[in-house]
């Protein structure tokens, strides 16, 4: 453990995260420590989300590099004890720069899935015309429709450029529930694309309280349908919302390797903030 004025830095960025935690209702005792005599070599912290997933926190290696064995003893007990619990899917973000981080990770048997560009812009004081295009109709989330979204997220898989290692990793009802947590559930954020009453794509939206953010969760469109504008199409729905709702920003996280979805959200005037790479793990299926 670190001594002085380290000590009291790291105690204080831990009262800190204690207290975000209790704000948004973290779940934090699931908490794997590596033990050297009485004294906490490494640890992982792994957070249970909806969708059967977890998030996985470990030592910061770049302030303590001599944690890097015992981190990594935490991170594989972590990810046992995730699987034990029904965890499907493991997952740890780290910042691209920490090469001894992803390293350790991946020693521990996870995969790197993707660099991730988090964007964001301000919404236009005026909506944006929205107008459909022929043949398609927009359908807002209902019990009802489920099978529609199903079915859209499914084909919008296929051939994917964003994070196509993560296709086959969760069933998509899994996937559903875990786009569904990110804000509070608001079924109207949500649309399915009917084409002559086929479901082709789906744009899933959230809304993110502690910024007034709206949140881009999910775009996705089937190949037959990809190309024809339909994409431009959504992205104008979403500034509209936005504007309308009075959000103060909004935001999304992208695959930095899928090049036309990058671009046509610069086109929309969204502009990078960071990136983190992701890291996963499947643990059962």
């Amino acid at each position: 453990m670190p001594g002085g004025k380290r000590a009291a830095e790291v105690e204080e960025r831990l009262k800190g995260f204690l207290t975000y935690a209790r704000s948004v209702g973290l779940n934090i005792h699931r908490q794997v420590l590596a033990m050297e005599g009485n004294v906490v070599a490494g640890m992982c912290l792994w957070v249970p989300a909806a969708g059967r997933t977890a998030m996985l926190f470990g030592t910061s290696l770049s302030e303590f590099p001599e944690s890097v064995v015992a981190t990594r003893l935490a991170i594989q007990a972590a990810i046992e004890d995730a699987r034990q619990a029904g965890v499907v899917l493991a997952q740890a973000m780290l910042e691209p720069a920490d090469a001894v981080g992803q390293n350790v990770y991946a020693e521990a048997g996870m995969s790197q899935l993707a660099t991730l560009t988090y964007m964001e812009r301000q919404p236009p004081v005026q909506p944006p015309m929205f107008e459909g295009l022929p043949g398609i109709t927009l359908i807002p989330y209902s019990e009802s429709r489920h099978a529609d979204f199903h079915r859209a997220i499914v084909e919008s898989y296929r051939d994917t450029l964003d994070c196509p290692a993560l296709s086959g990793m969760r069933n998509v009802d899994d996937v559903i529930a875990g786009h569904k947590a990110v804000g509070p559930f608001d079924p109207e954020l949500w649309s399915v694309l009917l084409l002559d009453g086929v479901a082709v794509g789906c744009l899933l939206l959230s809304e993110i309280p502690a910024r007034r953010a709206l949140e881009l969760v999910y775009l996705g469109l089937s190949p037959p349908v990809r190309g024809r504008g339909l994409g431009r199409m959504l992205m104008r729905r979403v500034l509209s919302i936005a504007s309308q709702r009075h959000f103060d920003v909004a935001t999304l996280a992208v695959d930095a390797a899928n090049t036309p979805a990058v671009k046509l959200y610069r086109r929309c005037g969204y502009v990078s903030t960071t990136q983190r790479v992701a890291m996963v793990k499947q643990l059962t299926y």
